[in-house]
């Protein structure tokens, strides 16, 4: 480690990885120690810590990605003392502070500021490195050191908790790394990391990492299911293996030509933005009957079933009822709409809602995905809420076999297709190859149309 006055500069030196390191942002939950004990000491306890924060962010902005990796080690893992006193100082502060909590908060934005940077440059390896190195770390015989035995014993505990299990999550399939899928829900990792980005217990760098992952994880899927759709409608599909992300097998290309089919002159993005347009200086009263029609009916005819129309004026009719002389705003409209999300995937408890049961297995969860893809497409803000609803159902079942799940699995492959066709930057595309005029066609043979995707570029990104 060098010796030089390494602290200093990483005090003043700004980090590549955190905009500001002068907030110190920690989970809040600190209710396991004595409030008089925290009062006491918390000071000094928070400031040690920042003085490690920022000579893990020294390192990463000065030094080779190895030697960080080594400075983790040495302090955390092998238990050697850092060789400048300053560093020494506030380990062992922490340490006599007595609380796990406080060290899991310490160990975890370490963590989380070493892997952000490195995940950032693409050097996942070495993320990988930090987990086996935490995991295989040395339990043989104690520590002839009290102070020091603490943090082994510390680091055992973490090493057991959830909270070690969140950091290996979020270097699942970065780089080359492909993990056994030991369980169904691994394949919406995109969802139950919303749970870890938007919960604000959570450190920074987690929230960050776990965000980056999550987008990651869908620009992933969003190119390997337009590379799907786009070969396995050449000629040389039938002759090659192309990867195809669903679980829906050849059902997948149908799927998406079904979802794009336009209806009458538009497709679902169109109506969207044509019900945007007419939602413009109503009363909400006005809006929540539009917003039925536009749910439920298209060029006034009715293609919904009655098991869940009337429920939806009702649960409308219920929400907000003080508001309804009102002119619509932004505000109204994004709450109207989380509002049917939750109403049609979990309740606060957790558990599914009678709603949701209904669409996914007595009706085709084609539909329910549909109703999603509507709601997402006039607010879009509504879909960080509508992964955190998925997460909270999947979290529910996730004891469950997948033969169990079948059904629900058969909905978030569905509807993960639809938001994907339709999302930001992507385009799609079903065009008739029939030599038949669209006139003399009574209908669309699916078999005479061809799907294609392009890039587009967006003008304003999302947060």
């Amino acid at each position: 480690m060098p010796s030089q006055n390494v602290t200093s500069q990483s005090e003043t030196q700004e980090s590549k990885v955190l905009p500001t390191l002068t907030n110190n942002i920690l989970p809040q939950a600190r209710s396991s120690q004595p409030t008089a004990q925290l009062q006491k000491s918390e000071l000094t306890v928070f400031a040690s810590q920042e003085i490690l924060y920022k000579f893990f962010i020294y390192h990463i902005n000065n030094s080779e990605p190895e030697v960080s990796l080594q400075e983790f080690k040495k302090i955390f893992v092998e238990l050697i003392a850092p060789v400048h006193p300053k560093l020494i100082q506030s380990l062992y502060t922490i340490i006599e502070f007595n609380s796990q909590q406080e060290f899991n908060n310490l160990f975890k934005r370490c963590s989380y500021i070493l892997l952000n940077n490195w995940i950032s440059n693409k050097q996942y390896e070495l993320a990988r490195k930090l987990i086996t190195i935490i995991s295989e770390r040395t339990l043989s015989e104690p520590h002839a050191d009290n102070i020091l035995k603490r943090l082994k014993v510390w680091l055992t505990n973490f090493v057991s908790s959830q909270d070690y299990e969140n950091i290996k999550l979020f270097v699942l399939k970065y780089g080359d790394y492909q993990p056994v899928e030991k369980h169904w829900t691994s394949r919406y990792q995109p969802y139950l990391l919303a749970t870890q980005y938007l919960d604000t217990k959570n450190t920074l760098e987690a929230r960050q990492t776990a965000k980056h992952l999550s987008q990651k994880l869908k620009d992933k899927y969003k190119f390997d299911l337009a590379m799907y759709t786009s070969r396995s409608q050449s000629a040389e599909f039938k002759f090659k293996n192309y990867h195809n992300p669903t679980l829906l097998g050849e059902e997948a290309l149908r799927l998406i030509k079904i979802i794009l089919v336009n209806r009458g002159s538009l497709n679902y993005r169109s109506l969207a933005n044509l019900f945007i347009s007419h939602s413009q200086n109503i009363t909400y009263k006005q809006f929540k009957e539009s917003l039925i029609k536009y749910l439920c009916y298209y060029n006034e005819k009715k293609n919904s079933s009655d098991i869940y129309h009337q429920q939806l004026i009702n649960i409308l009719d219920n929400f907000h009822p003080q508001n309804d002389e009102e002119i619509l705003n932004s505000s109204l409209l994004l709450r109207t709409c989380n509002h049917l999300i939750k109403c049609l995937t979990v309740e606060n408890s957790g558990e599914p809602t009678a709603l949701f049961l209904i669409f996914a297995t007595q009706l085709n969860p084609l539909t329910l995905a549909i109703l999603m893809l509507k709601i997402i497409l006039i607010s879009p803000y509504s879909q960080t809420y509508l992964e955190l609803c998925f997460a909270r159902l999947i979290e529910y079942y996730q004891d469950n076999s997948a033969a169990e799940c079948q059904w629900l699995i058969k909905f978030l492959e569905v509807c993960q297709i639809a938001l994907t066709i339709y999302g930001d930057n992507v385009q799609y595309n079903l065009v008739n190859m029939s030599d038949k005029h669209k006139e003399e066609q009574l209908f669309i043979d699916l078999n005479n149309c061809r799907v294609f995707s392009q890039h587009k570029q967006i003008s304003k990104v999302r947060d």
